[in-house]
């Protein structure tokens, strides 16, 4: 092989590597929006407490739970965008489930499809404002005039809870955006973010999400998926009513925390996204003449958090 053969067989590996390299896509993971844009999405809350008491030696067993589940589909309308790219946009409800159980017994159930006499309907075609910043953080704008849609009945509570600044807060918010500004990202890259435990969790702690992009198309479509684990700084406070405080130290514990987002590059729009906490503590003693074989009396308490975002259209 001569020496100019040599010389050009180099110059295209070379080539041929930095193409390689260029095919490998990134992805700026910002939200992006534009004036008088409107998108149609489905938002889920679940909170969920299970208690279960079983007595083996007594053949008794209680069990109990306590659910508040909330399905909002609304119209997200961009008003404006300033100069950081941060939106405000009127979040205008277009159909509304929710379900209430209080120690196993329904306390509160309503569909807007089906329940057409309740006062709850005021809710329909009602808006509020919130502002949307590109890493997903939400601020309330104004939510006072929703709020006075619903001026009767037990309805009042119910509209006072769906429209509460921290649940319009949780409802909007895209957690798995990195809060950096201007972020490319490829394939395999993480970001971290430290967040405390949501109201109602049995013992207040701190978790450590960890982010990873685990897939982009050549057609921009970005997958994150999402673990999390307790963090070693203590979260302050005593947090929610229910909360077991320094007893939680008689009880195992343990948490899955995981959630998947997909978003789409090109357009900076968020597709879906969820994510789920489930914290169990589990405590077991055996009672002053036990039979072993039956086990011990066992002491099992459960909570659930689920919050889902879908773009329907």
């Amino acid at each position: 092989m001569s020496r100019k053969t040599s010389l050009i067989l180099a110059v295209l590996i070379i080539a041929g590597a930095v193409l390689m390299t260029g095919c490998n896509p990134s992805a700026d993971m910002s939200l992006k929006f534009t004036p008088q844009q409107t998108t149609t999405y489905k938002a889920v809350s679940e909170v969920v407490k299970d208690f279960r008491f079983e007595q083996p030696n007594l053949n008794k067993l209680r069990e109990e739970q306590t659910k508040t589940v909330i399905e909002m589909t609304f119209d997200q309308t961009i008003k404006s965008v300033d100069e950081k790219g941060t939106a405000t946009a009127a979040i205008t409800i277009k159909a509304l489930k929710v379900d209430m159980t209080n120690k196993n017994e329904k306390k509160y159930a309503y569909d807007s499809e089906k329940d057409t006499t309740s006062p709850l309907n005021k809710l329909l075609g009602a808006s509020y404002q919130i502002a949307i910043a590109p890493n997903g953080t939400v601020t309330v704008v104004e939510n006072q005039t929703a709020k006075a849609a619903v001026r009767s009945g037990y309805e009042k509570n119910v509209a006072s809870i769906i429209l509460d600044d921290k649940n319009i807060i949780a409802r909007h918010t895209v957690a798995a955006m990195p809060q950096e500004e201007s972020v490319q990202l490829v394939k395999g890259d993480s970001w971290v973010m430290v967040v405390a435990s949501p109201p109602g969790l049995l013992a207040p702690k701190n978790y450590e999400k960890n982010y990873t992009l685990t897939a982009l198309t050549a057609q921009g479509i970005a997958t994150v998926s999402m673990d999390a684990g307790e963090d070693a700084q203590a979260a302050s406070g005593m947090g929610a009513s229910g909360n077991i405080g320094i007893f939680a130290k008689m009880f195992d514990n343990e948490d899955s925390y995981t959630g998947t987002m997909t978003f789409d590059v090109n357009s900076g729009t968020l597709l879906n996204m969820e994510e789920t906490l489930v914290s169990t503590y589990l405590a077991q003693e055996m009672p002053d003449k036990g039979d072993p074989e039956k086990g011990p009396d066992t002491l099992k308490m459960q909570f659930t958090n689920v919050v889902k975002l879908e773009k329907l259209d």
